[in-house]
């Protein structure tokens, strides 16, 4: 008995293979991620991860199917404003088993269930409705076990908060998206570029590095933090009618319309202008700068590459900046013993220039280091938000009441981080 379980996420997932092997204990199981309604991609990314995870916990082969959000849209065409457990939902159920059969009969399936049965939100009779219809076209058998009774439901919360998953607050497809979630929902299908401070890059880059820390048989640590955040949404500086190179100084409040000012006087660096409480910070090379110590909300700053300051002292500029800060969740990461002899700081975020660690860096440096983690001489930590004010840092060493040693960002330093086996003398 071979049993093909198509999975939507890992939290639907963890009780319910669980239980279905404990109630199949003689069957093969197999794991298929096929979820092209997931939006957006990051979102989709996030939860396969999580669902690599889980599978590897419980000891299951997983396959992902082809992400075809091209096709999944034309199907439900028409359907975008039906409510959750109506006809998109169908439709949606009906095009994922399909595939999930089709794959069942390649791999020799000769059943076949879904995690969806686990979901509160989910229909569990339309999904045994479909499931047994698409499988008898196949020539399998549909499996539709209720394991939210009996307290399936709290026990599975219960796994997935013992797991650390990743615990999504919408059902995957963009229009669940609009209908369940609150706030400014738009800036989950955004990207601001790279691993910014609280999205949902930053939280995958967390995730895929516990991943393979787990593979690897290492202990982690998860926790969630609050922290106030900060984005650009509009901006720009002239001199006369140019435009120039720049970056905006994190915390940077807003203006007022369009500002138009002169140059009042130069100290060091740092150029004051006359109106607004605008400075440009002068620098070689236009490289955005972690902040280190949180001040809270600032006057207008820019960062502009030094060859522009005769023109930024002689001529009028103009400015517009628009700026949002609020308040929002990121994640520390402990790989190895929080007890460990040494604490190692990755950031996990990246500066608005982009610049920060490599994954293939960070695993690099962890298997590198395997046996230093393994004796418990370091424990590596993933540190979410760290350019704006490190506030995982001082979350982490309130937590746990340790000194961390904070790598740096630049990604061209991290080879050599490598090389020397002793990190204390590396880092110190």
């Amino acid at each position: 008995m071979k049993i093909l379980v198509h999975i939507c996420c890992a939290p639907d997932a963890i009780y319910f293979l669980k239980r279905l092997r404990e109630d199949n204990p003689s069957a093969e199981l197999v794991g298929f991620f096929y979820d092209p309604n997931i939006h957006p991609y990051e979102e989709y990314l996030l939860r396969l991860t999580e669902t690599k995870r889980a599978c590897e916990e419980l000891g299951i082969p997983l396959y992902e199917g082809e992400y075809d959000v091209e096709n999944w849209m034309m199907a439900v065409k028409g359907l975008e404003k039906e409510p959750e457990r109506g006809e998109r939902c169908k439709v949606c159920f009906d095009m994922r088993l399909v595939r999930t059969a089709v794959f069942g009969k390649e791999i020799g399936a000769t059943h076949m269930t879904t995690t969806l049965l686990m979901s509160p939100k989910k229909d569990l009779r339309v999904l045994s409705y479909v499931g047994t219809r698409v499988a008898q076209q196949y020539g399998m058998q549909f499996l539709a076990p209720d394991y939210r009774k009996g307290g399936g439901t709290q026990e599975m919360f219960r796994l997935s908060r013992e797991m650390e998953f990743y615990h999504q607050d919408y059902c995957g497809c963009v229009y669940a998206l609009f209908q369940q979630k609150k706030g400014d929902v738009q800036w989950d299908l955004v990207s601001f570029g790279g691993r910014r401070p609280g999205s949902k890059e930053e939280t995958l880059f967390i995730k895929e590095v516990r991943l393979f820390a787990e593979t690897r048989s290492l202990p982690c640590r998860e926790w969630e933090f609050s922290f106030l955040n900060w984005r650009v949404l509009q901006g720009y500086i002239k001199v006369g009618e140019e435009v120039i190179p720049s970056l905006v100084v994190p915390f940077s409040r807003s203006v007022k319309g369009i500002l138009k000012t002169e140059a009042q006087e130069e100290r060091g660096r740092v150029i004051f202008f006359q109106k607004g409480g605008l400075k440009v910070i002068l620098s070689e090379s236009l490289k955005d700068e972690p902040i280190t110590v949180l001040k809270g909300l600032t006057d207008p700053a820019f960062r502009v590459p030094s060859q522009w300051r005769e023109r930024l002292l002689t001529e009028r500029v103009t400015v517009q900046l628009t700026t949002e800060i609020f308040s929002d969740t990121s994640r520390v990461l402990v790989v190895g013993d929080p007890e460990a002899q040494e604490l190692i700081g990755i950031p996990a975020d990246t500066l608005q220039d982009n610049r920060g660690p490599y994954l293939s860096s960070v695993l690099e440096l962890i298997e590198k280091n395997l046996q230093l983690v393994v004796a418990s001489r370091v424990a590596f930590v993933l540190l979410g938000a760290y350019s704006l004010g490190a506030p995982s840092l001082h979350f982490l060493q309130e937590r746990l009441d340790r000194t961390v040693k904070v790598l740096p960002y630049d990604p061209s330093l991290w080879p050599q981080a490598t090389e020397d086996p002793s990190l204390a003398a590396s880092y110190s």
